[in-house]
């Protein structure tokens, strides 16, 4: 009955693909975009065995168990109590009759976490409560992602776009990730629909707004942090993205007024302070078990001396760790190579594109500004190399987008030409 399902909604779904407007105007032909969905699908269920056969399911599964049982009170205790569960926020005070949920065994006050539960739930009123037909509804979405992320930037990148596809589907980190039913799919859909319902402000348009409202509560509810990275890229982006020249010493100037004034809401409100996050969550990291996958992180303590000394360190231990010779698994292995080759090609063509005298282009300071960004970030708070390659596979993307920006496509292409004669 599963494998029958699948293939049901499977073609349903493929069906739905073949018809939608924004991806017959993509340039890219239907077939390959119902490839793409079918392989996501595929690395999907890839992710829920693995993670079932090696670490006891985690939480991709504990999250389908839980939300069966929410769905199992549809019938336990009435479509009230379901309705409830699935739909109302969850948030002390408990509301009344969900107690004995809110308290046993639910994530209940994680708003994060529990909407991975609130999918499940809805999801198993079509799906037999089968696992792998959870997959193929949640890749619609994070399909969509992908369709909505292409969309934003294909007009930019123009010839180099399709290089966006395969970036998408053939880095390791990104699709295996933004495949298997976790938030990161969610955060990439989250991001997609922001950076396209923004991306031509001329073009702004009642459904555009809706989709960026949308894309804003998805990106607050599962990574809001990433809101706080987006929020200043995204003024600059769209506010010297007109100009060609001396782009670095705006953003370079941008950047350093954001930092600034996040240091003075850290000093004058205690309260919200951002510096005050930062250390709660690192505390928070490491006090969690340690496992093999964890290496040492330097305290951050509650002062500006100690965050400047602390970013080199974070950025490093987030970028290229872990080194392919100090991989204790495949998976590190894997890892490990793709970002050791991301930094060599981003390196090259940095040092290309200079050597040339060429214009660094919007998109990679937008890219890489975002990419440093999260790095820093999350080499400061996350200690598991296992968690810290899930939590950057939204930046391993944005870094695969500034080496693409940078692509020469014509000396490619001449390159190319004369190895073809």
């Amino acid at each position: 009955m599963q494998w029958f399902l699948i293939f049901f909604y499977l073609a349903i779904f493929c069906f739905c693909i073949s018809k939608i407007q924004i991806i017959k105007k993509s340039d890219v032909k239907i077939q390959w975009w119902i490839a793409i969905f079918l392989i996501k699908v595929l690395v999907g269920i890839i992710y829920g065995n693995i993670h079932s056969q090696s670490y006891g399911g985690g939480d991709t599964l504990y999250g389908f168990k839980q939300g069966i049982r929410v769905y199992h009170t549809l019938f336990d205790y009435g479509i009230f109590t379901y309705l409830k569960l699935v739909f109302l926020p969850c948030h002390y005070p408990i509301y009344s009759g969900l107690e004995k949920w809110a308290n046993n065994s639910i994530p209940y006050g994680d708003e994060s976490y529990y909407l991975i539960i609130r999918f499940h739930a809805l999801v198993a009123l079509f799906s037999g409560s089968y696992y792998n037909v959870h997959v193929v509804f949640y890749n619609i979405l994070s399909f969509s992602g992908v369709v909505l992320i292409y969309s934003a930037f294909k007009d930019e990148l123009k010839e180099k776009k399709y290089l966006l596809v395969v970036a998408l589907m053939l880095i390791p980190s990104i699709v295996f990730w933004t495949s298997g039913i976790h938030k990161d799919g969610l955060a990439l859909l989250g991001i997609a629909m922001i950076y396209y319902s923004v991306k031509n402000l001329s073009e702004f348009s009642i459904s555009k707004f809706f989709i960026l409202v949308f894309g804003i509560l998805i990106l607050y509810i599962v990574r809001s942090y990433l809101i706080a990275i987006l929020i200043p890229i995204l003024f600059v982006y769209l506010l010297f993205k007109k100009l060609e020249r001396k782009l670095l010493l705006y953003y370079l100037f941008s950047f350093t007024g954001f930092a600034l004034i996040i240091i003075l809401i850290s000093s004058l409100m205690s309260a919200i302070s951002p510096l005050d996050k930062l250390i709660w969550w690192q505390s928070a990291f490491n006090n969690l078990p340690s496992t093999e996958n964890s290496v040492a992180v330097p305290v951050l303590l509650p002062n500006l001396i100690s965050l400047v000394k602390i970013i080199p360190v974070s950025f490093y231990h987030a970028f290229l760790n872990p080194l392919p010779w100090q991989a204790i698994n495949i998976y590190q292995l894997v890892i490990g190579l793709q970002d050791l080759l991301l930094f060599i090609v981003l390196a090259f063509l940095i040092l290309y594109t200079i050597f040339k005298r060429r214009q660094f282009p919007h998109l990679f300071y937008l890219s890489i500004g975002y990419t440093m960004s999260l790095y820093v970030l999350l080499g400061i708070i996350v200690p598991n190399l296992g968690a810290l390659s899930r939590y950057k596979s939204t930046g391993t993307f944005f870094l695969c987008l500034a080496i693409i920006s940078l692509i020469p496509i014509e000396s490619v292409r001449k390159i190319y030409k004369y190895y073809n004669k």
